[in-house]
């Protein structure tokens, strides 16, 4: 194997997996920033949650990742960053990072759901429908739309732009939005409305995504 050389604070893909993969404890520092600078800038585009509660995923997820590092299931062979099935890497490792990320954040929603009671959960923004937000946003797998899913919400028609906007950012419960938005006859028709918003960014996404390609 090559040996890589590791002389900055700021370090390739390359270069952070193998220096943590060797226990380098200024590379594993560098590695954990590196991670939580990304975290910390693009959350908010995937992961509807609030601050109280973002640091508890990303700590998770970064533990992940380095367990991944340490259990070589992304590994450096001959100066190429590798995974599964030894195939090289196509992306970026902080896309792979975002997508334990989001593994993580899953299994969250997942558990603050089964702990409220029916009540709770249909008001608490960051747990009602969370799981089914991201299974419907993403494939298995599929961490592509990280960088534009916050855009494709900006340029949605007006309603579709509102719903979201209010209930994943704004942080407002499904009472709150029917009060700004008396047009909508129930909850029911604001659910309704929210899903087929979702379908609709859901392919819009797909669609820039494959455009990128």
């Amino acid at each position: 194997m090559a040996i890589v050389k590791i002389k900055s604070k700021t370090y390739s893909d390359v270069a952070y997996v193998f220096g943590t993969f060797n226990r380098r404890d200024d590379v594993v520092s560098a590695l954990y920033n590196h991670c939580k600078c990304y975290f910390n800038q693009n959350y908010r585009a995937v992961f509807f949650i609030g601050d109280e509660y973002k640091d508890e995923i990303f700590h998770e997820s970064f533990l992940k990742l380095w367990e991944n590092i340490e259990r070589r299931k992304i590994y450096v062979e001959d100066n190429v960053l590798k995974g599964k099935g030894g195939e090289p890497f196509t992306g970026q490792l902080t896309t792979y990072f975002m997508s334990i990320a989001r593994l993580k954040y899953l299994e969250w929603a997942r558990d603050r759901r089964k702990r409220l009671s029916s009540d709770e959960y249909e008001n608490v923004w960051n747990t009602a429908d969370l799981a089914s937000y991201t299974e419907l946003l993403y494939d298995d797998g599929d961490s592509a739309m990280l960088e534009v899913v916050s855009n494709c919400i900006s340029k949605m028609p007006k309603r579709c732009n509102q719903i979201l906007t209010m209930f994943y950012y704004e942080e407002k419960t499904l009472d709150e939005i029917m009060a700004e938005m008396p047009e909508l006859e129930s909850k029911n028709a604001l659910k309704t409305r929210k899903y087929k918003c979702m379908e609709e960014l859901r392919k819009t996404a797909k669609a820039i995504c494959r455009r990128m390609v």
